[in-house]
């Protein structure tokens, strides 16, 4: 898996069979600052040209794909990726989460079974029975 943002555009790009310039077109950016997106010379950019970029890779809210994409673009920003922020804005418990995760101290792979516990489907909501 790439570890730079550049790395995975590049790696997305190649997959579709676009060339640096073709897709610098499709997503309205000069090939010359594509290319330095790319080799990771330039930080990633902004909001809305990850919008652009991501729709142009076929990259689709909720996949893997999607989240590593903006994951590492608010890392290569030195930021906290824009959905997450809003997550947390949006629900007050979030905060309270986070700190307990802090002060308890959790380590990666209890913080992966949490998130497997989470996926698992145990906390859905019930379908009405019709």
């Amino acid at each position: 898996m790439p570890k730079t943002f550049g790395q995975f555009l590049k790696e997305k790009r190649l997959a579709l069979g676009l060339s640096l310039r073709e897709f610098a077109k499709r997503v309205g950016m000069q090939p010359s600052n594509y290319c330095n997106v790319e080799a990771d010379v330039l930080p990633p950019p902004p909001a809305e040209t990850l919008d652009r970029l991501a729709k142009a890779l076929g990259l689709k809210k909720g996949a893997s794909d999607y989240e590593t994409f903006h994951d590492l673009a608010a890392e290569g920003r030195d930021e906290i990726p824009s959905d997450v922020g809003r997550i947390v804005k949006e629900n007050e418990l979030i905060p309270a989460m986070l700190r307990t995760v802090e002060y308890e101290q959790l380590s990666k792979e209890q913080l992966r079974g949490i998130i497997e516990d989470l996926r698992s489907g145990r906390y859905t909501k019930a379908q009405p029975k019709c």
